[in-house]
């Protein structure tokens, strides 16, 4: 077996069926998730090659190659879509009401806190109107929501549904402000990929298997019932989950577009600016997908 160590916030649903369905076994791989709490740790632990790759946000990838200058490249998109939604502490019932208060981020400048920015100025509230404190993943903004530390959280599944169920009011779902986001892709150092590009083809192949396999109707129950299982999510929250997988791990070049263009609205990405292109490569996809159409990515 040969071992790879990767990071993310979360085992997404292609992730948990190759590992409990052995198809990463049957690639000859040992996968080890490491958890991440804390996005500064995360993108430093990246830069340093601390793992081999992560499973984690395009917008993050792309935020610490145009701003750090660390060169990642993209090599396959798991999800697309996004479960994030904008919680207010008990009593709070409107976005109007956050001006002037205290709010959980993490980190600052790319992913959920970006979108946070596009849903408080379309409520006419320009990032000088409240403040923010870089606290961390989800689950620890969940922490600082429920000891009342913050006013409002931008919060994803299964802390969403704690914080909703605490007496948290949802302000607002991050889904109407950006659709077809691509939450969680596969990224590298560049460096790393070049040079181990054979094992990153073989953990491509077992990702794709295993979508194509949760994607079949006879396995989505035991698709979901893994779900709630391994990560603790709620029946509605694992279906949300489901419905984001992208079929064979295909790279979408729009969704990727989708980001560059609010990072450039929000004003956390500076010209000159780069093509999509520039941050992905499918051609790890289409050799572990046996397709060599140099434009079969989004198909």
């Amino acid at each position: 077996m040969d071992l790879l160590n990767i990071t993310g916030y979360q085992r997404r649903p292609p992730h948990l069926v190759a590992e409990y369905k052995e198809f990463f076994a049957k690639e000859g791989l040992e996968v080890r998730f490491h958890e991440t709490t804390y996005a500064p740790d995360h993108n430093r632990g990246m830069a340093e090659g601390r793992w081999d790759f992560t499973l984690s946000s395009a917008d993050t990838m792309i935020a610490r190659t145009t701003t750090d200058g660390v060169d990642y490249l993209l090599f396959m998109q798991a999800e697309e879509g996004l479960s994030a939604y904008l919680i207010g502490r008990p009593g709070i019932r409107s976005i109007e009401e956050l001006r002037g208060q205290l709010l959980a981020g993490d980190p600052g400048d790319s992913n959920l806190d970006v979108i946070r920015k596009k849903i408080l100025r379309r409520h006419g509230m320009d990032d000088t109107e409240y403040q923010i404190e870089i606290i961390g993943s989800s689950p620890k903004r969940l922490e600082a929501f429920l000891q009342g530390k913050v006013a409002a959280a931008m919060l994803t599944p299964p802390a969403s549904d704690k914080a909703l169920e605490a007496g948290g009011a949802l302000l607002a779902d991050a889904e109407d402000y950006v659709p077809g986001w691509p939450l969680t892709c596969g990224w590298a150092l560049r460096s790393w990929l070049l040079d181990h590009r054979e094992i990153t083809v073989r953990f491509i192949r077992a990702w794709a298997a295993a979508a194509d396999w949760l994607l079949l109707p006879q396995n989505r129950s035991e698709t979901l019932e893994l779900i709630m299982t391994k990560e603790g999510l709620k029946p509605a929250a694992a279906e949300d989950a489901y419905r984001k997988v992208v079929p064979k791990a295909r790279i979408n070049p729009g969704a990727l577009n989708t980001v560059i263009e609010l990072r450039k609205e929000m004003g956390v990405y500076h010209p000159p600016y780069d093509p999509p292109e520039r941050f992905y490569d499918a051609g790890y996809w289409r050799e572990a997908t046996g397709n060599r159409d140099k434009n079969a990515t989004n198909i």
